[in-house]
């Protein structure tokens, strides 16, 4: 009985302690890589600001949206481990790539349903059937199917990329079918631009953005981008951002022709090559919201569209605009900083309620 005041204490401390800890696995998210998670954060940030509608001849708008998905896809690739197609790689794809693909789909039918009344209320019910079609074709479109929530043909073309890559692991040349694939994308990326033979956003962007992918993949299969690079990341930031800038504004001024296509994809990798040494630079800077946003980017790319449709359509009602709304440079980055606020708590609800909607189960990593 003596002893009784003593256990009392140690277990209110035992819970006390235990409490902290479950706190603190809410919180802390293992395995980051820090200058990852910012670049998923700044690539994210730029598809943000990519979709906003912007004054005609903005420059800035123009060149970020020149590598911003490409940036996006060599993260995923540099992310992707190597893998071979089977039962386990499809379920582990399923898990956290096409049920949050479906989802976010159905989470903005209800949008596109209130849209589309608004804009076009005499319509065929076959209309309303049409996007429904277009998230099981990877929103392509078609004759019987439109694209819903657009802005995730990102995850569709991913979960083809990593599928084509774990089936090429099959083969004891996949390397060379990978690269082979990635020229015969690139070439033909290169040559729609000048001639328009496709207009499908997801084709296109998987043609355009399979190198890129691929590259990021190698890049952390052979170890390209060291922790300690000999050439300081300052320098390769300065002279790939910008270079690429200054090739870019150059490059625009002329007529468009295959050479001129060919440099400007070339500028992105530029652009690219700038930006993850910018990403490098910020390694040292640990931030909690950082590790959060990067890991809610498939929170920001499944729901921002909704939000700037929404904001579009209200201001323009509101001020009486016709022919659709625009805004200047600075309104651009308002808003994008404003989207991303709005959905952090989001991420923050899915991170700790519903885990899967972020493409993982997080009670599950160690």
């Amino acid at each position: 009985m003596r002893n009784l005041p003593n256990l009392i204490i140690i277990c209110i401390f035992a819970k006390i302690k235990t409490n902290s800890l479950r706190k603190m696995n809410k919180i802390t998210i293992p395995n980051r890589i820090n200058w990852i998670d910012w670049a998923k954060v700044i690539a994210i940030s730029l598809v943000v600001f990519g979709h906003i509608p912007m004054i005609s001849g903005n420059f800035p708008q123009k060149y970020i949206t020149n590598f911003h998905m490409p940036l996006f896809f060599l993260i995923s690739g540099y992310l992707t481990k190597k893998e071979y197609l089977n039962t386990n790689t499809i379920k582990k794809y399923w898990h956290t790539l096409i049920i949050p693909y479906i989802l976010y789909n159905i989470i903005f039918f209800p949008y596109w349903v209130v849209r589309h009344l608004a804009d076009t209320p005499n319509t065929a019910l076959f209309d309303y059937v049409r996007p429904i079609i277009g998230v099981f074709f990877l929103q392509l479109r078609t004759p019987i199917s439109d694209p819903l929530n657009e802005v995730t043909w990102f995850v569709a073309v991913l979960i083809v990329m990593k599928l084509v890559l774990s089936l090429a692991n099959l083969h004891k040349r996949s390397g060379a079918i990978m690269i082979l694939l990635s020229i015969a994308c690139a070439l033909f990326y290169i040559y729609n631009r000048q001639f328009r033979i496709c207009e499908n956003l997801p084709i296109i962007g998987f043609i355009r953005c399979l190198p890129f992918f691929y590259i990021g993949h190698l890049c952390k299969q052979r170890n390209v981008i060291p922790l300690k690079p000999k050439t300081p990341d300052w320098f390769i930031c300065i002279i790939g951002i910008g270079l690429s800038i200054t090739s870019h504004k150059y490059l625009l001024e002329y007529s468009p022709t295959l050479l001129i296509h060919t440099l400007i994809y070339m500028s992105a990798s530029i652009a690219i090559i700038g930006t993850i040494s910018f990403c490098r630079l910020l390694d040292s800077i640990h931030s909690t919201v950082i590790k959060n946003l990067s890991l809610g980017t498939i929170v920001i790319m499944g729901l921002h569209w909704m939000l700037i449709g929404t904001t579009n359509f209200v201001l323009q009602k509101l001020l009486h605009i016709n022919g659709g709304i625009t805004y200047p440079l600075y309104i651009t980055i308002m808003l994008t900083i404003l989207y991303e606020a709005l959905l952090y708590p989001v991420i923050l609800l899915f991170r700790d309620k519903y885990p899967f909607l972020l493409g993982k189960n997080l009670a599950n990593q160690k």
